[in-house]
């Protein structure tokens, strides 16, 4: 009995040691660096590359840096940097390969003087030379405070089927909105962006039945301003 109890103590306390060991062993691995996996990541304003740069180069990041004294949330915080991610998300295999998962910001509208994107934020995104989107410029300067707004409709924008693609410009001139089209010299006002999805839904009911008439190539603007009405104005 007894030398059955010590067969089980010695099975499991070397149990113990393997495991133990197993453990040390695989956190003096050396993380590498050189064979970054990128999960489900589309690049179009930063290259892979640019990527790697970015972590080895960074002050907190050895080249011969151990398993063990890697941390995720440091690598996450050092891509956040970058101005053209909206986030990161750092895993480490069992055999000692990153994978990271990016998720670059996405820019609603382009400000042509001063160029800069507005990602869907609200936030200021610089230009890429990688990759150019195709959105809605901004043609004037805008108030900074007005940024948050403009990311929430330019992304109701990019997100509609008939309107991304169709507004093509805005200006915005002594506080009022004026949208400029595609395919028609006309342009859409409105006063402020208050309840802007339900003036621009009264828009696009009206687009649709006027697209076969004459009254889009006649009309110099369509105002949104008046509850449940879009009125037009002839050239």
């Amino acid at each position: 009995m007894r030398l059955r109890v010590l067969k089980l103590l010695t099975m499991f306390f070397l149990v113990i040691f393997l495991a133990a060991f197993s453990i040390i062993r695989n956190g003096e691995r050396t993380i590498d660096f050189d064979s970054i996996n990128y999960l489900d990541s589309k690049f179009k304003f930063i290259s892979v590359e640019s990527v790697d740069k970015l972590l080895k180069q960074s002050d907190s990041i050895s080249l011969k840096l151990m398993k063990r004294n890697l941390n995720l949330g440091s690598l996450e915080r050092i891509i956040n940097k970058n101005a053209f991610i909206y986030s990161a998300e750092v895993s480490l295999s069992l055999d000692s390969e990153i994978g990271i998962k990016i998720i670059e910001k996405e820019p609603v509208f382009r400000v042509l003087k001063d160029k800069y994107y507005i990602d869907s934020s609200g936030d200021k995104m610089p230009l890429s030379k990688n990759y150019s989107e195709r959105i809605p410029l901004i043609l004037k300067d805008i108030d900074s405070t007005k940024l948050i707004s403009l990311g929430m409709l330019g992304d109701y924008f990019k997100n509609d089927n008939f309107l991304n693609g169709h507004i093509i410009g805005l200006e915005i001139i002594n506080n009022e909105f004026i949208f400029h089209v595609n395919n028609f010299s006309y342009i859409v006002k409105m006063k402020d962006l208050n309840q802007y999805k339900n003036r621009f839904k009264n828009y696009k009911a009206f687009y649709k039945s006027a697209l076969n008439d004459s009254i889009l190539d006649k009309a110099s603007s369509i105002n949104l301003n008046f509850r449940n009405q879009v009125i037009v104005q002839k050239k």
